[in-house]
Parts: C-alpha cells; sequence; structure tokens
C-alpha cells in the first residue's frame, strides 16, 4: 500500500513540473516597437507688413487722341513734405490691342513722380489692365492738382487729373501733469482727548470772620 501512495505522489509531482516548464516557456512574443512622434508646428510670420497703398481706380483711354474722358481721382491727404502715394490702373476697354508708350506726371504744386511703372511698353489686350503707382510731396500747404499721361502706339491716350491735400504737422504738446489742489476740509478736534474736569477733592478754605 505505501509503494502505490508513493507512485501516485510521484506521478503528480511530475505532472505539476511538466505544467510548470510549459507556463514558463510559452510563445515568445516580439517586443512592440514604441516611436516618438514630433509635432512641427507652422510657423507664422510675426513680422509687421507695410500698409498697401491706396487704390485710387481705374483710368481708361480716350478715343481719337482724346484725354481719357475727363478721369478724376483722389490722392489720400499727407502731411508736408510726406509723400501721397497711391496706384491705379489703366484698363484696356477697346476692342483692339493698345501698346502703352512712356507716362508722363506734371503738377501744379510740389512733385508729382511715377514710384512704379508697371504699363510703359505693354501691349493690353482687351479688357486687360496694368499698374501704375504715383507719389506726389507737397512744400506748401493746400489742394492741388497733377496730370498722368500715356499715349498708345495705336492712337488712344490714357490721361487722369489726380488732386489732394497737404497739411500742416500739428506739433504735439506735453501735458504738464495736474497740480495737486489744497485740502479745505476743516480741522477737526481730536475726539481722544479728554476735557479736563475740576478737582472735586479739592475742599474750599473758608474765609476768616471779621471780628
Amino acid at each position: 500500500m505505501p509503494d502505490i501512495r508513493r507512485g501516485f505522489a510521484a506521478a503528480a509531482l511530475l505532472t505539476a513540473l511538466i505544467m510548470t516548464s510549459t507556463a514558463c516557456g510559452g510563445s515568445d512574443s516580439e517586443p512592440v516597437e514604441t516611436r516618438d512622434t514630433e509635432t512641427t508646428g507652422t510657423e507664422t510670420s510675426t513680422s509687421p507688413t507695410a500698409p498697401a497703398d491706396e487704390d485710387l481706380g481705374k483710368v481708361f483711354p480716350g478715343t481719337d487722341g482724346g484725354s481719357g474722358g475727363g478721369t478724376t481721382l483722389s490722392v489720400p491727404r499727407a502731411q508736408l513734405d510726406e509723400p501721397a502715394r497711391g496706384t491705379m490702373e489703366f484698363a484696356n476697354d477697346q476692342q483692339v490691342p493698345l501698346t502703352v508708350q512712356p507716362l508722363r506726371a506734371t503738377t501744379d504744386s510740389g512733385e508729382l513722380s511715377i514710384v512704379e511703372d508697371g504699363c510703359t511698353g505693354v501691349t493690353l489686350q482687351p479688357q486687360e489692365t496694368c499698374s501704375v503707382q504715383v507719389s506726389h510731396t507737397a512744400q506748401e500747404p493746400g489742394t492741388w492738382t497733377g496730370t498722368v499721361t500715356a499715349p498708345t502706339a495705336e492712337g488712344p491716350v490714357f490721361s487722369v487729373t489726380l488732386t489732394g491735400e497737404a497739411v500742416v504737422a500739428v506739433p504735439e504738446t506735453a501735458s504738464e501733469p495736474p497740480s495737486p489742489e489744497p485740502d479745505e476740509t476743516p480741522e477737526t478736534p481730536d475726539e481722544t482727548e479728554t476735557p479736563e474736569t475740576p478737582d472735586e477733592t479739592r475742599t474750599p478754605t473758608p474765609e476768616p470772620e471779621l471780628t
């Protein structure tokens, strides 16, 4: 009988060893590779951009060498000795191409000049446009008038009258801080002071009787 028990015990021990070996030596799983992802934000430029020039409008060519139909455009107001700039467009509303010839600028006061010329030598097809930027600098206050003309090889002329105004800069005045006003509040007695009271412990001395 003891041999049978020992046999069962040995068999149970062997089974336990086999199960432990199977659990420890399980299938090898490959480690999962992890990667650090970097998010690159889109950089936005914080540098201030220059303000766009004033859009003055469009200029159409005059027919038969005309002056452009009396087109008048206003240039923004500016201070003395400071340029007033604006951009205008030459628009070909004709049925034939027009080749723009060199521009000419004149004024009755100050200095009127062509800053950027994107039209001279350009052949504008029907409905096409080109840009011209002008600048005027005044030496005296008041209104001024100028003219920009550009003939074309085909005959029509681009012409525009420019008007503007120059003003005197207002000097900045330094503001002085206001002086403090005197305090007119009447002084109030100190409530903590106790008025003097007569000494009640003193006994009056009787006057001597006359004999």
